[in-house]
């Protein structure tokens, strides 16, 4: 068993079933097999062989999906690329890859220059007539491209958002690629008759396996693509073509929420709304409750290929701010720094065990042996654990701050402040302090009368945080918060941006007593 022979399972068994929807046109399973067979002959005829490692720069389009079917078919690996990433910043990326062959677009092929000049590998583009065509990589003959690949022969190398020093890339397997989609999807009744929603960049983990492979490649479901993010459109296009699975960043349910197409939006088909990487707040969870649409919270990470925890519908208005319980066949504990075990209700670090955990750091053994110990997945991550099993993000470890002595989680303080009026959004870092070492500070992208939106957030944190996880400064910016691809708040580019708390306005002003 292999992704690929799933493709070729739902090609005979449902060939008529769109696979993709893309630009509202439709490819159905058949189309999808026949496609990607013609792609892995092109590819081979490239010189790509089995272990071989094929790179995709491009925004979201048809080509995509069908780069995947055929890498796998032929026992190649994967890697997406960051498409907003520098010609500077994806060199790296591409040496430690090693890739044979690069896919593209013609706008992006700039961004390629450096890394093909350097390290010689083969550029194939849409659109264009400067390097080799992609249309001349769909090789239509007789024969199926056939490789004997195992659940546990390597099927995507994902690298990690990387907020300090070089990327590392997550070597995710046939095996655990599938093993959360087969979980999410028996969990939560999914079928070959649903439609999932992507308009994240498909180069995204979140976008490629937690949606397309696990959701609808395992179940035979339908993956509606879209080429970007636009609220309105989203809104369309979940009500035409009756969207039932969406899962994605607290930001754009925000976003979603604040249109004014919201209120007659009919959103009753969606039956598995699931929001991660960041805490989801009870004002998201009770507007779209509103709606009869029950979004929930969830935790994953590339390294664990996507999905660790998850939960009922029933249970997101009982466990606000929890991210539901391990997925079948996973393990999860919270762990001190040398990885024992801690009591229920004690924070520590997020550990993780499963059919899902990559098999390895590419080409870096140290770092997964550091990562990896014992079968337990180190994921950096602080959490805890409650009586009844359901797991709490606390913050990401890198993000933590010490105050005083003092471990302060900068998403704790965020969602105690999340809502108040005027702030669009706002995101919280440490900066140095003479009397405490390090004291947490906002910054807001907010409209209306500052001095008013920094009382309401004093009023808002009064009575929910503790005077030592207060904040002391604010600082107002005029666009929105920096974001990674994935669409969570860029922490370490707001930590570049205010190294320190000069021109920030003083909040909380009853921290500086004694904590």
């Amino acid at each position: 068993m292999n992704i690929a022979e799933l493709i070729r399972y739902w090609a005979r068994w449902r060939p008529d079933h769109p696979a993709v929807i893309h630009n509202d046109r439709e490819m159905s399973w058949a189309e999808y097999d026949a496609r990607s067979d013609a792609l892995a002959r092109g590819l081979r005829a490239a010189g790509v062989e089995q272990g071989d490692r094929v790179g995709l720069l491009m925004t979201n389009r048809i080509e995509a999906p069908l780069l995947v079917a055929a890498c796998l078919k032929l026992g190649a690996i994967f890697v997406p690329l960051n498409f907003r990433l520098t010609a500077v910043e994806l060199l790296p990326l591409l040496e430690d890859a090693e890739c044979r062959v690069v896919v593209s677009e013609a706008h992006l092929l700039p961004q390629l220059e450096l890394a093909a000049g350097q390290l010689g590998f083969t550029v194939y583009a849409t659109d264009t007539s400067d390097v080799r065509a992609f249309g001349q990589l769909e090789v239509d003959e007789a024969g199926l491209p056939t490789a004997a690949i195992g659940l546990t022969d390597p099927a995507f190398i994902c690298y990690t958002s990387g907020t300090t020093g070089r990327q590392k890339g997550a070597l995710l397997t046939h095996g655990s690629a599938m093993y959360p989609g087969m979980a999410k999807n028996l969990a939560e009744g999914l079928t070959w008759r649903d439609r999932v929603l992507v308009a994240v960049p498909f180069v995204f983990t979140g976008a490629v396996i937690s949606c397309f492979i696990q959701i609808a490649v395992n179940g035979g479901a339908t993956m509606v693509l879209e080429s970007d993010f636009d609220v309105d459109r989203y809104l369309d296009v979940i009500q035409r073509h009756r969207v039932t699975a969406m899962t994605t960043v607290p930001v754009i349910w925000q976003r979603l929420l604040r249109s004014d197409n919201f209120a007659g939006a009919d959103l009753g088909h969606v039956i598995s709304a699931a929001a991660g990487g960041a805490p989801v707040t009870l004002d998201l969870i009770e507007a779209y409750r509103a709606k009869g649409l029950a979004l929930i919270q969830s935790y994953g990470l590339t390294e664990a290929s996507g999905l660790v925890a998850t939960m009922h519908s029933d249970d997101a208005m009982k466990h606000i701010g929890w991210a539901g319980r391990a997925i079948m066949g996973s393990e999860v504990r919270i762990g001190d720094e040398h990885g024992n075990t801690l009591p229920l209700g004690e924070t520590g670090e997020i550990m993780v065990k499963g059919p899902h955990v990559m098999r390895e750091y590419w080409r870096k053994p140290d770092i997964t042996a550091q990562t990896i110990v014992d079968g337990w997945l180190r994921t950096g991550d602080v959490g805890l654990m409650n009586e009844a099993g359901f797991l709490k993000l606390v913050d990401r470890s890198k993000d933590m701050l010490i105050s005083g002595g003092i471990n302060v989680y900068p998403a704790e303080i965020e969602q105690a402040l999340a809502g108040v009026a005027g702030v669009t959004e706002l995101a919280v870092i440490g900066v140095p302090d003479a009397e405490w070492g390090e004291v947490p500070m906002v910054v807001a992208h907010a409209h209306g009368d500052q001095e008013a939106v920094m009382r309401a957030l004093e009023a808002a944190g009064a009575d929910t945080l503790a005077r030592f996880k207060r904040p002391r400064h604010m600082v107002f910016i005029d666009t929105p918060l920096p974001r990674t691809l994935s669409g969570k708040v860029s922490k370490p580019t707001l930590r570049d941006q205010f190294p320190t708390a000069q021109g920030a306005s003083p909040l909380f002003a009853a921290r500086s007593e004694a904590q």
